[in-house]
């Protein structure tokens, strides 16, 4: 400890052990030497340690300097200087397992430099008894025993609550002003330290993953009887934050649950459509109706003919029983060439080839991410296939987080676990989509982790997709995050009116089917969500029309598709109704920012200036809801297309005060709220939009602000909503 209180150890000319009046005994001995030098004192006993040190100029202390340490029942460290530490070293002195050191050759400047309050005041200074003629009192050696003298019980007491890390300053001070009202005093202060002891087990047993820096700034307060109250306060809050995150983690679990029940749904629906369309194939062409195309490309693998969703029949077998591999096999069809590359997933798409193209060179591991529909499975199985087209010899994998997670549970336990491991860990190249399905499987997360950690370290590839960022992933162990985030994350946007059109012309062309255009139109302005829900509409007009045996004409998709999209006209007919006043502010509550957008084009319409600050692809909004206004991309990112700003609050303060001088009648839109508070905090984004919402209410231009409920804490929610005027649309 001296080397942490960086005090320079002088030459060690005497040594004693401690014990009652050793110190005095010492004390007396220098003043008659007239030494010059330090006193260190040390006391180590399990769980604690201390040092203590007097400074002796002429023989007389006049500096002293204590440090505590103690691990058991918490970690706690002071360092105390000046009249106060005088009393520790004394009391720790008088300790039999005690040594005592008496060091030289080190000046009083050295500690003064140090530590500038730990002179003695000159009444404390005079603690050792004045020098007694030689023929009444002579002088003992150091060696020799001391005399034991009387002790003070109280100070006794206080002291050992000290050596047990509480903090007895009010103690001491009630003993130099009343010692009589000390003993009650010391009784209160055993009945608060015996709460104190309680609410620091209710502490520790809580269990507050993420919340570790708020239990350890309670932790600083449990060696101070005097702030029980305090510290209640502070623990009822930090149990109150525990059990709301819970509740909140619960609700995405249960989400995702939900995604995945509703993605095996969408799955069979698509099965039957699959069917009929081969069925389709099969049968008689209706004229008008199909086109003649070139014949399928053959299994890359075995080379027999394809499915009509691009899979192989022979390849696809399940493997002998005993024998099942979580690894399923890569889908034909889905290329980089049969991807429409859009707006919102060309970035996704560039870094995907550039891995697929070098894999185990370039970035490792890439993690896409994206809603439900956007490309994430056909951007892997395009990856695979590349790499596997360029490298016939490399050794790919694509397998669902599910899958893998089922897998290991049958093989959790027994002889198969080593071979599940060899699978994944001897790849080149690992592929696994859904990642949001691993939450709360610890189990799997520490495999996968450890996977991920082997084929890195042997300069294996490895691409993994999910709906959400690795850190907004539900229970997800903190080093498999951090192994993700080390990569590269790149997201999939949902895609504008022409991709939508693209997407829909290949789709016709790969089933041979000839569409008017204004079909294809149609279809591509009602599924605007995301790829998934595009594909679903035109299987859906396709099987009817096969069924019905009828053509497809723009009568027939308006009929077919007339609930396709529902909620989305309802949203769009409830904000186009409302009533919005200038010099408000308004929350609206949605998953997706539709009805603010809505809002915000009906308001420039309606000769409002506009200023959107939107995480959405400006492209894509400038698309759906007119190009009047301007829109600002919040992102991180760079981009030579569109005006972005970054997520910094006094970047976009200063960017809309510039807004709202140069236009007096404004409409602004800001979309993103979880973004901001990820990048800085809830806090300094609550005093962001308070400023805002001054500067408004004084103004001739209204604020609408797109939140979804899921994605903010309860406690935020409730905030904002106190502070805006909300806007359900749920």
């Amino acid at each position: 400890m001296a080397t942490e209180l960086r005090i320079p150890e002088g030459i060690v000319i005497r040594t004693a052990k401690g014990g009652p009046g050793a110190l005095d005994g010492l004390l007396r001995d220098l003043r008659s030497m007239g030494f010059a030098g330090y006193l260190k004192v040390v006391l180590d006993k399990p769980g604690m340690v201390s040092e203590g040190y007097l400074v002796i100029e002429a023989g007389s202390p006049t500096m002293a300097i204590y440090y505590f340490e103690k691990s058991q029942p918490r970690e706690l460290k002071r360092i105390y200087a000046g009249d106060r530490s005088l009393r520790f070293v004394q009391e720790d002195a008088a300790d039999p397992t005690a040594s005592v050191e008496l060091h030289s050759r080190v000046g009083p400047e050295e500690f003064s430099r140090r530590f500038p309050d730990c002179r003695l005041t000159a009444a404390v200074a005079a603690v050792a008894p004045a020098p007694v003629p030689e023929a009444a009192a002579p002088v003992q050696p150091l060696e020799a025993e001391p005399q034991p003298t009387a002790a003070d019980p109280i100070l006794e007491e206080i002291a050992r609550w000290r050596q047990q890390g509480y903090d007895v300053a009010g103690l001491e001070r009630l003993y130099e002003r009343d010692r009589r009202k000390v003993r009650p005093a010391l009784e209160a202060f055993q009945r608060a330290v015996e709460r104190l002891k309680n609410l620091e087990h209710k502490l520790e047993s809580l269990e507050a993953k993420g919340f570790e820096q708020e239990k350890a700034k309670i932790r600083t307060k449990v060696n101070d009887p005097s702030r029980i109250t305090e510290i209640e306060h502070d623990l009822e809050m930090l149990e109150e934050q525990v059990r709301q995150s819970l509740a909140r983690q619960e609700r995405e679990q249960q989400r995702i649950a939900d995604d995945l029940a509703r993605k095996q749904q969408e799955q069979r629906a698509q099965d039957v459509y699959d069917l009929i369309l081969q069925y389709q194939k099969s049968a008689a062409p209706t004229p008008g109706t199909l086109v003649t195309g070139a014949p399928r490309a053959p299994c890359p693998t075995c080379g027999g003919p394809l499915d009509i969703d691009g899979t192989c029949p022979r390849c696809t077998k399940a493997p002998p029983a005993g024998r099942r591999r979580a690894a399923t096999p890569l889908t034909a069809i889905q290329t980089f060439e049969s991807f429409i590359v859009g707006p919102g997933t060309k970035f996704a798409h560039a870094a995907s080839l550039a891995v697929a193209k070098s894999p185990q060179k370039g970035y490792n591991p890439l993690f896409l991410y994206g809603g439900t529909g956007l490309g994430k499975t056909h951007l892997l199985n395009a990856i695979g296939n590349h790499a596997a087209q360029v490298r016939p010899t490399i050794k790919v994998a694509y397998v669902s987080a599910e899958n893998f997670t089922e897998r290991l549970e049958e093989v959790q336990g027994t002889s198969g676990l080593a071979e599940f491991r060899n699978e994944f860990r001897e790849l080149d190249l690992l592929l696994i989509d859904d990642l949001q399905f691993l939450t709360g499987k610890e189990r799997a997360q520490e495999e996968l982790l450890h996977t991920l950690t082997h084929l890195i370290d042997n300069g294996r590839q490895a691409v993994l997709a999910s709906d959400r960022l690795p850190k907004n992933i539900p229970a997800m162990n903190e080093r498999l995050v951090a192994k993700l985030e080390g990569g590269l994350i790149a997201d999939l946007q949902p895609p504008d009116l022409d991709t939508r059109l693209a997407i829909l012309q290949r789709k016709a062309g790969e089933q041979r089917l000839a569409l008017p255009e204004e079909v294809l139109r149609f279809v591509a302005e009602r599924a605007t969500a995301n790829v998934r829900e595009l594909e679903g509409a035109f299987n859906r007009l396709v099987a009817f029309a096969s069924i019905m045996k009828v053509e497809i004409d723009l009568g027939l998709a308006k009929e077919v598709l007339r609930a396709a999209a529902p909620q989305e006209v309802l949203v769009k007919e409830k904000a186009e109704a409302l009533t919005l006043r200038p010099a408000h502010s308004y929350l609206v509550e949605e998953d997706t920012p539709i009805s603010t957008l809505h809002l915000y084009a009906r308001l420039v319409e309606e000769g409002y200036a506009g200023l959107a600050i939107t995480r959405q692809n400006p492209a894509r909004i400038r698309e759906e809801y007119g190009g009047k206004g301007e829109v600002l991309w919040l992102t991180d990112r760079e981009s030579s297309v569109e005006r972005t700003i970054a997520p910094s609050l006094e970047s976009i303060i200063h960017t809309i005060e510039e807004f709202m001088a140069a236009h007096p009648r404004g409409v602004l839109v800001l979309d993103g709220l979880p973004y901001l508070i990820s990048n800085t905090n809830f806090d300094g984004v609550l005093r962001f939009l308070r400023r805002l919402i001054d500067d408004i209410s004084e103004s001739s231009s209204l604020m609408v602000i797109s939140a979804s409920p899921s994605t903010l804490h309860p406690q935020e929610l409730s905030i904002l909503e106190r502070e805006l005027e909300v806007i359900k649309m749920g």
